[in-house]
């Protein structure tokens, strides 16, 4: 069985996220947690499952991954708060010192 990547609760940290070609369909959502090879974020958006968007995140005000590609790999409904979506990067790896910093 293979074993799940650590991943690390982000408080202070944001993705945005660029559908399509325009800069215009630019939108930015709070991390949840987020681990070497993806994240998970929340939004009142719609995203379908397997759409693939560009997207740079922000930990503590410091951009720590520009211009990336990543699948949206699910989708989970909550109770009382936005649903959250899973992203996988699809042409970059987090580094986990990144993180610490």
């Amino acid at each position: 069985m293979q074993q799940r990547e650590n991943r690390e609760h982000i408080r202070e940290g944001t993705i945005e996220l660029q559908r399509g070609n325009s800069a215009q369909s630019s939108h930015e959502y709070p991390i949840v947690n987020i681990s070497r090879g993806g994240l998970c974020f929340q939004s009142r958006d719609n995203y379908e499952l397997n759409e693939v968007v560009r997207f740079n995140i922000r930990i503590n005000q410091q951009e720590i991954i520009h211009s990336a590609s990543g699948r949206v790999c699910y989708r989970n409904e909550t109770a009382q708060k936005a649903p959250v979506y899973g992203l996988s990067f699809l042409d970059h790896f987090l580094d986990s010192d990144a993180l610490r910093s």
